[in-house]
């Protein structure tokens, strides 16, 4: 061996040193330079909030997607910051009442001044349906299935709802004769379900006959979508993701959210299969997805008919078994209201045969007992952000291409909006000739309330959802009256929530009302 070469080697080793140690300097400069920068020069230096989350997008998030209780945290931030906050170096959380009006709502006729969808934050090409489709293509498809959610398709609807309501009715009964506890979140999820794929797709998924697969897969897929939409945007990151949720878990969340969104797709491609009119000649949601524009050309695409499948499911069905879990919780657990209720129902039909979707819409304490369900309850619990397109909001200038988003908890629990802004209180929604009504909530904000969002882009399928909320409220506390079951007192508080809560069970057992026939 030549007496050079460790001489040789000594410099190759050096010269390395050096060379990492330059590297790991030029990137802590690098870090802290970016820090400065987005601390006190980037254009949204003003804006309050956390330094941290200034500086970096990671922990709102890993709040937001993996530890899930970023709906909660915003709540916190925005008490002590005010109603816009810095949640990451190109982020706003903005409370309801700035952007309701200033974000959601109406700005112009041109594409280019509108806070846009971001596109496939939902899911894979969520472009092709409403959630994520761009300005003229949400027009498009809005247009084609406005007539699906009409008052004349919900008159026409109401016959299958009320199929599967009674469906629901009648295996519960079963079990509360039985002396069984029974699930809520579960036994509405399988009622929603199977009428959202009726109604959809002519089809039901059986969940009420007891083939329940694809309703439990649901809540792990929303696991699975909110792990993904962290990884998309750090994927240098999705080993401590690994090892925060554990690879076999973060594997089979992932699986069922792929797996859903497939399961979709399918019901959507077998209702093509049978053209626009079902077999029974009625009329469902893909008869108007499928129907020919004036000179005979498809206005949807095959692609496009079976995404909205896929959203139709989760979106008319989720949210809305959400919105009655949320009821069947508080008025299990403040006996004062339900007992008013109650009375409102029981004596305002004199059969149960007699509730129906027009005559439950004239009960004033069923309607404020829903919307402060919804207040304090958002099935939304965060809505999907909105890329600014360089525009003032609140007397604030927020730079192209930052993303806002609204968690409706923060704003529906205001002070500064509501009294008493975390008690369920119905009254607060009544008018001054109801005999319950009291003057305290009289100067409370109503109008920032919007759990079906707002603006252009709301929810297409609100008042399917209203419709089905109050008949099924209105039925089971007609038969039944309704006990929670020790333990359950925090099955609220301790849920996570990614865009949507995810609900553990909350078991209740179900007693004869007085003069109800159970035979």
């Amino acid at each position: 061996m030549s007496v050079l070469d460790p001489l040789a080697t000594q410099g190759n080793q050096a010269k390395t040193a050096l060379l990492v140690g330059a590297a790991t300097i030029s990137l802590l400069l690098y870090a802290v330079g970016t820090a400065i920068y987005r601390l006190w020069f980037h254009p949204l230096a003003k804006v309050p909030g956390p330094k941290y989350m200034a500086v970096w997008d990671v922990p709102s998030q890993w709040r937001s997607f993996i530890t899930m209780d970023m709906v909660r945290h915003a709540a916190v931030l925005h008490r002590k910051y005010g109603p816009i906050v810095r949640i990451g170096p190109d982020r706003l959380a903005i409370e309801g009442s700035v952007s309701w009006p200033e974000v959601y709502g109406v700005r112009s006729s041109s594409a280019e001044n509108e806070f846009q969808k971001i596109p496939g934050l939902a899911f894979p090409n969520d472009h092709m349906a409403l959630l994520g489709a761009g300005r003229d293509d949400h027009r498009r498809q809005r247009r084609q299935m406005g007539h699906a959610f009409s008052s004349s398709a919900l008159h026409e609807q109401e016959a299958i709802i009320t199929r599967y309501v009674d469906k629901f009715m009648e295996e519960i009964t079963l079990r509360a004769k039985a002396g069984e506890p029974l699930n809520m979140v579960d036994w509405l999820n399988f009622t929603t379900f199977d009428i959202i794929g009726d109604l959809a797709f002519a089809d039901t998924f059986h969940s009420l006959d007891g083939d329940t697969t694809f309703v439990k897969n649901i809540f792990r897929g929303v696991e699975g979508s909110a792990y993904r939409r962290f990884w998309i945007q750090f994927p240098m990151l999705k080993l401590p993701l690994m090892w925060k949720v554990g690879r076999k878990e973060l594997a089979a969340a992932t699986a069922a959210g792929e797996e859903n969104f497939r399961l979709g797709r399918l019901k959507g491609q077998a209702r093509m299969a049978m053209g626009a009119e079902p077999r029974d000649g009625r009329r469902d949601f893909a008869t108007y997805m499928l129907r020919k524009g004036k000179d005979g050309e498809s206005v949807l695409s095959d692609a496009e008919v079976q995404t909205l499948s896929s959203v139709l499911v989760i979106a008319g069905s989720e949210t809305t078994a959400t919105a009655l879990s949320g009821f069947t919780f508080f008025i299990a657990t403040h006996a004062e209201k339900r007992r008013v209720l109650e009375e409102e129902i029981r004596t305002a039909f004199a059969d149960e045969a007699d509730i129906t979707m027009t005559r439950t819409g004239q009960l004033e304490y069923l309607a404020a007992v829903i919307e402060e369900t919804l207040r304090l309850y958002p099935p939304s619990a965060s809505m999907p952000p909105r890329a600014s397109p360089g525009a003032m909001v609140h007397g604030q200038w927020v730079p192209r291409g930052t993303r806002i988003q609204v968690f409706q908890q923060a704003t529906n629990r205001n002070p500064d909006s509501f009294v008493d802004p975390d008690s369920f209180e119905p009254e607060r929604w009544l008018k001054p000739t109801h005999p319950r009504y009291n003057p305290r909530f009289s100067h409370d904000k109503r109008e920032v309330v919007k759990p079906f969002s707002a603006g252009p882009r709301d929810c297409i399928g609100k008042n399917l959802a209203y419709a089905e909320v109050r008949v099924i409220i209105a039925r089971l506390l007609y038969r039944f009256d309704i006990e929670l079951m020790p333990g359950q007192e925090r099955w609220m508080d301790d849920q996570r929530a990614a865009f949507v809560w995810i609900k553990g069970p909350l078991e209740v057992r179900l007693k004869p009302s007085a003069g109800a026939a159970w035979d």
